[in-house]
């Protein structure tokens, strides 16, 4: 079955001819290398689809309409109207503990994460079991084919630092590697960048772990494996949506369907990973060396090549995470610290820092007005940001150094502030900085600890796309990432006419930019206040920041921040998007400020896991857009 096909798939994921509408476009926009006839083969497809299907009623409860051309997701939603009194609490957990707490996206790992804690282990021990299952639990977001960015904070050490594992370009990748070909970095081998995700482990292990044995932090998981798991209602949504594309990929096929009904995994019944169960014992009794060297790597490189990639066993063999100084920076009385590029801490400090003593306003709905500026603002200038770890990496490292200067500048966040007025909003991206593209990235997982004695860690890990490559490993049972597609290209013009960023353009080692900030905030004693980070591809940034003002500025506890429903505007579309719940009297006031809303569904937005100090105990709480699991002592 050719890639091409099973993209296909995935681009006839709903039933209806209006939601293949809307999808096909959200695939164009999404598809940060593709070349214009591809472009022009998908909308001669969906106008097709349209003539000979018509359109068809959407089934569910509530009826919405195609959103504007080149949307991210599929429908704004229409009915129910929007509410009149805040939404009920919801059901997540909020752990309210006196010394520890663990909270995760997977139902199964943060009970595993806590287990380690109470058996002497440190919080990036905890941190690491805890992802190790996720890995297997949430294998639509992240695992040992992925990588990640953590923040971790040693009081005993007195330091906080970035760790920066995030996947790269192998060394034979080319900025036009893809040209003719869009599909290739989505999907299969190509689309394949140097998984990093042990690798960080290891380090992490090696600079703040070690109250329990290496090997220790992978039994849960290996146990999870071999006897399996109750398919939860998250996954079971994702595996039903890309269902086309897991029954055509054998790979996938193998542990993600049932081979008795011929349909994939349905919510309830066990998933099993045998192959994973194996390759993470040999890595918990041997180290990782044996999955970067040797015959695994060996078999791995084989199965992508064989597939069309580039990775090579000099790639495997030669692997790099780097550790990193935080961003940092002064909010609330607190002292922020978060992931330095390819992350997008620098976002969250510039966003902060236009709103500090900004908010809140008199009326609600201005308060959101001027979040959503602010929100517009960084979204501009995330347009020119990229890699920096090498000058040669971005066209002029100067330049890019000084606008990160500015980013992290509480003087030009107040000079930016001075331009936001309560009563006006702009539609040209121009207006806000924007002058190139950048594509947006997608998945991903997140876990956060806070520790008895004042230690935290803050982690996102990604595989990228949900599944990733949609490829599978059958020597280790992995799936691969397809991060590659994070990089922009050069001579596309996205479908808004913006051209590409060449600070993101794909070089050999370099790795493309994120929407992962895995953020901690720090007291006056050095302890940790406020532990967060999120999943969700380009609303990762948005809702962290939304995170933070509901907890340190409106005085939420943490299940509360997380409750609140939220905006998001990312400029491209040029329309503020806002949940179900949000009150219909905000919503009038943007629309009157001149803000084009858009309604969108729970399943497309983003979910965060946080911990927080509350009232003299460790709280935390996960997303209830999501599900989850906290645990604590």
């Amino acid at each position: 079955m050719s890639h091409e096909i099973l993209l296909g798939s995935v681009e006839d994921e709903t039933n209806s001819a209006r939601n293949q509408f809307g999808l096909y476009f959200r695939k164009i926009k999404q598809r940060s290398i593709c070349n214009k006839k591809c472009i022009i083969f998908l909308v001669i497809a969906v106008v097709a689809v349209a003539v000979v299907v018509g359109i068809s009623v959407n089934p569910s409860d509530r009826k919405s309409k195609p959103r504007q051309l080149y949307s991210d997701y599929y429908v704004c939603e229409t009915e129910p109207p929007d509410v009149t009194e805040p939404p009920k609490p919801s059901s997540a957990k909020f752990g309210n503990y006196k010394n520890a707490v663990v909270t995760s996206n997977g139902y199964l790992c943060a009970k595993i994460g806590k287990d380690v804690l109470l058996e002497n282990g440190t919080a990036v021990d905890a941190a690491i079991a805890t992802l190790i299952c996720e890995g297997v639990v949430c294998p639509q977001s992240m695992g040992l084919g992925g990588g990640f960015l953590m923040t971790i904070h040693s009081k005993a050490k007195g330091e906080v630092m970035v760790l920066n594992a995030r996947e790269y370009a192998p060394a034979a990748a080319s900025e036009n590697m893809y040209n003719g070909n869009a599909t290739k970095s989505e999907v299969g081998g190509l689309s394949v960048a140097v998984p990093t995700e042990l690798k960080g482990y290891e380090e992490a292990y090696k600079r703040y772990g070690g109250g329990v044995s290496w090997a220790r932090l992978f039994e849960p998981t290996i146990k999870i494996c071999e006897e399996g798991f109750p398919v939860y209602s998250y996954l079971a949504y994702h595996l039903k949506k890309y269902e086309k594309v897991i029954l055509n990929s054998p790979t996938l096929r193998e542990v993600l369907a049932n081979p008795k009904t011929g349909k994939v995994l349905a919510e309830g019944e066990l998933m099993r990973r045998p192959q994973l169960a194996k390759t993470l014992r040999l890595v918990a009794d041997k180290g990782i060396k044996v999955f970067y060297e040797g015959p695994l790597a060996e078999a791995m490189v084989k199965e992508v090549q064989n597939d069309g990639g580039i990775l090579t066993l000099e790639d495997m063999k030669n692997v790099e995470v780097e550790w990193q100084e935080p961003l940092k920076t002064k909010y609330e009385g607190y002292t922020m610290y978060s992931s330095h590029l390819p992350g997008s801490g620098v976002l969250i400090q510039f966003m902060l820092n236009i709103l500090q003593d900004f908010i809140p306003a008199a009326d609600d709905g201005i308060t959101y007005h001027r979040i959503t500026e602010a929100f517009k603002y960084g979204y501009g200038r995330r347009t020119e940001l990229g890699d920096i770890s090498k000058d040669h990496f971005v066209p002029d490292i100067k330049y890019t150094k000084e606008l990160i200067k500015n980013l992290t500048s509480e003087k030009y966040a107040h000079e930016i502030r001075k331009t936001i007025k309560d009563d006006r909003t702009h539609q040209d991206p121009k207006y806000y900085g924007a002058k190139v593209a950048q594509p947006d990235d997608h998945g991903t997982s997140q876990i956060s600890v806070m520790t008895a004695n004042g230690d935290s860690v803050s982690a996102t890990s990604t595989i990228n796309l949900i599944f990733g490559s949609k490829f599978r490993s059958l020597s280790t049972g992995i799936i691969y990432n397809n991060e590659m597609c994070d990089f922009s290209a050069p001579n596309i013009t996205n479908p808004f006419g913006i051209p590409p960023s060449p600070a993101n353009f794909i070089k050999p080692g370099k790795r493309p930019l994120s929407s992962m900030c895995p953020t901690i905030f720090l007291d006056e004693r050095n302890d940790s206040v406020l532990v967060t980070g999120a999943s969700g591809g380009s609303r990762i940034t948005t809702s962290t920041v939304l995170v933070i003002i509901n907890n340190l500025i409106f005085g939420k506890n943490i299940k509360e921040s997380l409750d609140e429903r939220r905006i998001h505007h990312q400029l491209f579309p040029m329309e503020l998007d806002y949940e179900y719940g949000f009150l219909a009297q905000n919503v009038k006031t943007l629309q009157k400020i001149g803000h084009k809303t858009c309604r969108s569904s729970v399943r497309t937005t983003s979910t965060i896991t946080s911990c927080a100090r509350y009232k003299g105990n460790v709280t935390g709480s996960y997303d209830y857009r999501r599900g989850g699991s906290v645990d604590g002592f």
